[in-house]
């Protein structure tokens, strides 16, 4: 049986041992080399970590001053950044500040146009309305519906130009008393004033039924001498003797001798008749301007000469003057009016 190696007989045999000797003699220097060949190895190892820390280092220096240049531009374009931000804030507070001071002038001119508008639109219904008033005037005044037609007919074209929706009932007002007017049968003023004029001048004309025809003086005969003076006075005795008898023919023994004073207030009289006659027809009153004719007619016929050639012809200007149309019985415009008051109330 074999016993186990302990390490104090090993020692002994190894040193005791000539192959163990030498063995250990080779192996001695190898180790050396080794030893040598691995710390030279280390300190290559280490000289290239070094070399590339060092490198490193470099590297990383240099990218810290780029980092840093970097960096302060950086800085430098932040600090631009926020300066411009700063003033592109303050911009857009002045412009914020710019449109809200905008709308309220907006809404400020919004609110004047408004007003202006409504101004206008009021100022237009009063022209309106007083352009209806001065028709209505002539209407009932001088009954001239040419001239009420004339200024219904502008107002309605204002209207129509304008063109605004809160007017239109207004205008459609103004067109229905258009066409009504347009159907009233109208009278010749003009020609009316006319013939009561020319009665008035004709008055003068009228002969009286109690004025006398003086005797027309008969020439002398032409063989008769104006040195004659027995024949001369013998004509001027028959003539005073004819003017002492006179023989007239009377139809109405009642019409008494009028003084020429009480036939000039009888003739003015009747001039002031037939003036009142006119205002009648001024003011359209029917009435009055048939019973002042009327009177005119009878006045005439009791006291001047009916045969007489321009009695009868003033008797036949005022029948025809009787028969003639003065009132309009519907010569109003009370609705479009009406419409413009309501008008100038919404406005």
């Amino acid at each position: 049986m074999s016993t186990p190696d302990t390490p104090g007989s090993a020692a002994v045999t190894d040193a005791t041992h000539p192959v163990g000797a030498a063995r250990r003699g080779y192996l001695a220097p190898l180790a050396l080399v080794l030893a040598v060949l691995a710390l030279l190895g280390a300190l290559g190892l280490g000289w290239l970590g070094y070399e590339r820390m060092t490198a490193l280092e470099v590297q990383l220096a240099r990218r810290i001053g780029e980092f840093d240049a970097a960096s302060r531009e950086a800085r430098t374009a932040a600090k631009a950044a926020n300066s411009a931000l700063a003033d592109l804030d303050s911009r857009l507070l002045a412009l914020e500040n710019r449109a809200q001071e905008t709308q309220n002038q907006q809404l400020a001119l919004a609110a004047m146009y408004q007003e202006l508008a409504r101004s206008q639109d009021e100022r237009i219904v009063a022209d309106i309305e007083q352009t209806l008033l001065l028709a209505q005037q002539q209407l009932r005044l001088a009954g001239n519906v040419r001239a009420a037609l004339i200024g219904l007919e502008a107002a309605e074209a204002r209207l129509t130009q304008l063109d605004k929706p809160q007017l239109t009932d207004l205008r459609n007002a103004i067109i229905r008393d258009i066409e009504r007017l347009k159907l009233l049968p109208t009278a010749d003023l003009e020609r009316v004033f006319a013939r009561l004029e020319a009665l008035t001048q004709s008055v003068a004309q009228l002969k009286l039924d109690s004025e006398t025809e003086l005797a027309r003086h008969t020439p002398p005969a032409d063989g008769a001498a104006d040195g004659d003076v027995l024949s001369r006075l013998a004509r001027e005795v028959w003539r005073e003797f004819r003017e002492l008898v006179r023989i007239r023919r009377l139809d109405k023994p009642e019409v008494p001798l009028l003084a020429p004073s009480q036939a000039y207030f009888l003739r003015e009289n009747l001039k002031l008749r037939l003036l009142a006659a006119r205002l009648a027809l001024l003011q359209r009153d029917e009435a009055a301007f048939r019973a002042d004719l009327t009177a005119a007619r009878a006045w005439v016929e009791d006291s001047f000469k009916r045969d007489d050639a321009v009695t009868l012809a003033f008797l036949a200007s005022v029948d025809e003057l009787l028969r003639a149309p003065v009132a309009l019985g519907d010569a109003r415009i009370d609705a479009s009016l009406a419409a413009a008051r309501a008008a100038r109330g919404g406005q």
